[in-house]
């Protein structure tokens, strides 16, 4: 048992120095994740398709969708579109940002990426106004040090997958905001490396398969709630 533990320890060494070098050694020049998305064409179901270079950083995060304003108590903005995003091995420093796909019925198909400095949300809402939930996948994505969460599942599960990803470091941000009023809620604690929503009956489950969950700190790493936990969204 204590040598099974021993090679998976080396073994995450191992990725963490593979995903070291892919951020400090590659970083050969860079463009904003919203400039890609912005001239990004469609592709059959998609309405923007972005296929990105091995070996560029794309900085920044990216909003699909709309945003819940407190003020008139109701959805603003732009409508949701269908988005993928081909990774090729490109890493998204998102710089304390975010990639969210919100209060849409739209899709975010996002794989093969290494994605630092942010986290991936899918947020939607069910409410008298209206049915607003988006879904999608992940895949074979690996995050480093992510901020708050690496995925955020908030008012969204049903018909999202989550498949053969590498969460590392999730950071401990302090208390996430709820969407109603954007005030810190002591039961939305971050530094979990995945959170999904708590409320399957209304927004469904979603499908977890051969993700790798890990934190460097074996005291934090020892405690389940660090890696995938439940969290519900209102405030």
């Amino acid at each position: 048992m204590e040598e099974e533990k021993e090679d998976k320890r080396e073994e995450m060494k191992k990725i963490l120095l593979i995903v070291s070098i892919l951020i400090f050694g590659f970083n050969a020049h860079s463009i904003t994740l919203k400039e890609a998305y912005e001239i990004a064409p469609a592709q059959g179901e998609y309405d923007k398709y972005l296929v990105l270079e091995t070996g560029v950083t794309y900085t920044g995060g990216l909003l699909i969708g709309k945003i819940f304003d407190p003020i008139v108590a109701d959805l603003s903005g732009q409508e949701g579109l269908n988005v993928r995003i081909e990774g090729n091995g490109a890493i998204l420093d998102l710089e304390s940002e975010q990639i969210c796909i919100s209060y849409c019925n739209n899709k975010l198909d996002i794989d093969n990426c290494v994605i630092i400095n942010g986290n991936i949300r899918y947020r939607g809402i069910n409410n008298p106004t209206g049915t607003e939930i988006p879904t999608g996948y992940v895949e074979y994505c690996t995050f480093y040090e992510p901020h708050d969460y690496a995925i955020r599942l908030q008012g969204a599960g049903g018909n999202i997958t989550l498949e053969r990803n590498i969460f590392v470091d999730a950071t401990d941000t302090g208390d996430d905001f709820t969407y109603l009023n954007g005030s810190p809620m002591e039961w939305l604690p971050t530094g979990s490396n995945v959170a999904i929503s708590i409320f399957y009956g209304t927004y469904g489950v979603p499908t977890l398969l051969d993700n790798w969950s890990f934190h460097s700190d074996e005291e934090i790493n020892l405690n389940g709630t660090k890696h995938f936990v439940e969290l519900c969204e209102y405030g």
